[in-house]
């Protein structure tokens, strides 16, 4: 148990990262100051920053993340930007989707 919360938290924060980190070269690449983004992103402690999504389960849906994650990979694409972070959260997403 020990070893994998250690796995687990060690791979929460690199994705964490890697998230800010293509996000910062988006809006670099848009002239959005994105320590602003990130810093407003983290005062929301009621879902960014909290347990609220991190339960294993079911997929992800509704109208919003799908719609601004594919809005997002959008305004990537016509800026010549790889985003592999929200890439992968969808693939992860369909792979769920398909397990049930």
């Amino acid at each position: 148990m020990a070893e994998a919360l250690k796995v687990a938290c060690n791979a929460f924060h690199a994705t964490k990262i890697s998230f800010a980190n293509e996000l910062g070269r988006l809006f670099r690449h848009l002239g959005i100051d994105s320590r602003m983004v990130m810093q407003l992103l983290c005062q929301d402690s009621k879902l960014n920053i909290s347990p609220a999504y991190l339960k294993p389960g079911f997929a992800f849906g509704g109208s919003c993340l799908p719609k601004d994650l594919r809005s997002l990979l959008y305004i990537a694409r016509m800026n010549s930007l790889d985003l592999p972070a929200p890439i992968g959260a969808l693939a992860s997403n369909r792979l769920s989707v398909n397990e049930v």
